[in-house]
């Protein structure tokens, strides 16, 4: 199925149900799908069609939807971009990417002026608010006066239609090219997997511009023809006043945001009782985590899932899984080859750390203008791809992540992995987050360090960290130097950062060693 049929059937299903609800402002499907379609036909208007590529960088806003799937219907790639990029970095990827058009929200589109003379191929900007050239137009003046009926162009379900950006081995960010086809698969899985039907009120918490914002979630819940509240920016109080006032339901987001929703300081059950359905992903999850919102919310399903860019969502933890299998993905998702592999290929087992290769339609088609990083990934030419993640299986075929294959510490000579590490860290009651990396060690080969979180800083000291090390954890696996902080650093997904901690370590131990 093609991304832009996805709303098309749902509109033709129920054209007067509610879409969208951002602020006060509310959608229908058949509105929703009209301004898709003015979009789509303003792109090919303005000579974006097939093969061609155009950005976009907005927080979470309607206008971000109807450019999504009225993109889908014309045969062009939509590069999301990050609206923290730096200057640097959006003109790498604009040059990268050859991208002539660019949706950009009123608040960053002061970037783009900075960038423009650096990117000769970017001729037309459409902003969501008010220009601030006058060369450029408001997106309502880009769509207005469109045919609000479909785009007729010719596509298939293989044909690519929009990339994110990931991190690069070389340090360059690599553009994640999907098909049509990938993300329906996953659209699909998601729906299934999480139980998302049309009587749902999904709050969309994800960022669109990441993968599991506009990709996953957003097609799931259009797929279903569910209501969307679209949430622009994240605060764990006004999370939980819109679910008392829309009645969410549904709801997918990084564990850091359940973990700040729970916490005494925001955590109301009342107000949040109609929130059935909580999906968590983008970073591990830990058990606590998994036993505090079954102990706070009883009536909510929680469902944690394991995917990244490339693959989509791959493995699900589902409410049926038992307690004691809380620190795992779960189990391969409906339909998703997957295997555990030794570094030739050959399936490790129970027990045994490998990494995650996986094999099906969900794939990404490769990552953009980048055949070396593409043949990387699908490293043995068979369609089968191999993940970088670290994992064991164990004998009631329940997967537990271990850690990046590029993050694996050898101290010693012995293999170390950071998620072993990091577990016996979150089973401290007074830690709240972790990370844990390895560093240089003249001695050793390399040291392990460990960044900790405290719930309350008053309570938690480095003997008490040392003490719990020394009791849970082989001498092999205790950190050599540990350091307490407010919170560990994440992306916009999510995910620890940490190349940053590491620089920060090291750049503070270097200043101490030539004082």
């Amino acid at each position: 199925m093609l991304t832009g049929d996805i709303l098309r059937l749902s509109a033709d299903r129920h054209p007067d149900r509610t879409a969208l609800i951002c602020g006060d402002d509310r959608i229908s499907y058949g509105g929703l799908s009209a301004a898709a379609n003015q979009f789509g036909n303003a792109l090919l208007g303005n000579g974006v069609s097939k093969g061609g590529t155009w950005a976009i960088m907005s927080r979470n806003l309607p206008e971000y939807v109807m450019a999504h799937f009225g993109s889908a219907q014309t045969g062009a790639m939509v590069v999301n971009l990050l609206p923290a990029y730096a200057s640097d970095e959006l003109v790498a990827i604009l040059k990268k990417t050859s991208a002539s058009l660019i949706v950009v929200e009123e608040i960053f589109q002061q970037k783009i002026v900075d960038i423009l003379d650096q990117v000769p191929a970017l001729q037309s900007v459409i902003v969501i608010g008010q220009p601030l050239k006058d060369s450029w137009v408001s997106f309502e003046q880009f769509i207005s006066g469109q045919p609000a009926t479909a785009c007729r162009t010719d596509i298939s379900d293989d044909d690519p239609f929009a990339m994110t950006f990931t991190g690069g081995t070389t340090g360059l960010p690599k553009g994640c090219l999907v098909s049509h086809r990938a993300r329906f698969v996953s659209c699909y899985t998601t729906a299934i997997e999480h139980g998302v039907s049309e009587s749902d009120t999904v709050a969309t918490v994800t960022p669109f511009y990441h993968a599991m914002g506009s990709l996953v979630w957003l097609p799931t819940a259009i797929f279903a023809g569910a209501t969307l509240v679209i949430v622009t920016g994240w605060d764990p109080d006004d999370f939980v006043e819109l679910t008392a006032r829309h009645k969410i339901t549904c709801t997918f987001m990084v564990p850091i945001q359940l973990r700040q929703i729970l916490s005494d300081e925001h955590f109301d059950r009342d107000k949040l009782k109609s929130l059935t359905k909580v999906s968590c992903g983008g970073a591990i999850t830990p058990a606590d985590l998994v036993h505090e919102i079954k102990a706070k919310m009883p009536d909510t399903q929680f469902t944690n899932h394991y995917g990244q860019s490339e693959t989509g969502p791959i493995c699900f933890y589902h409410p049926t899984h038992p307690r004691n299998k809380a620190n795992t993905v779960g189990h391969p998702a409906l339909g998703v080859e997957l295997k555990i592999v030794d570094t030739e290929g050959n399936e490790v087992g129970p027990g045994d750390t490998g990494e995650i290769i996986a094999h099906g339609p969900f794939l990404m088609s490769g990552y953009y203008n980048n055949k070396e990083e593409t043949e990387a990934y699908f490293k043995n030419n068979d369609d089968w791809g191999w993940t970088g993640d670290l994992a064991k299986k164990d004998a009631d075929g329940f997967i537990s992540l271990v850690g990046r294959s590029k993050d694996m510490i050898v101290s010693g000579g012995v293999n170390i992995y950071p998620r072993e590490v990091e577990i016996v860290l979150e089973n401290h009651e007074d830690i709240i987050d972790c990370a844990v990396f390895g560093i240089p060690d003249d001695q050793w080969g390399e040291a392990l360090v460990a960044f900790v979180a405290a719930k309350k800083p008053s309570l938690l000291d480095e003997t008490k960290i040392i003490d719990h090390c020394t009791e849970h954890l082989a001498r092999f696996k205790r950190p050599k130097h540990i350091r307490i902080v407010k919170s560990i650093p994440k992306t916009p997904s999510g995910k620890v950062q940490k190349p940053v901690l590491r620089q920060e370590f090291l750049e503070r131990q270097n200043a101490a060693g030539s004082a």
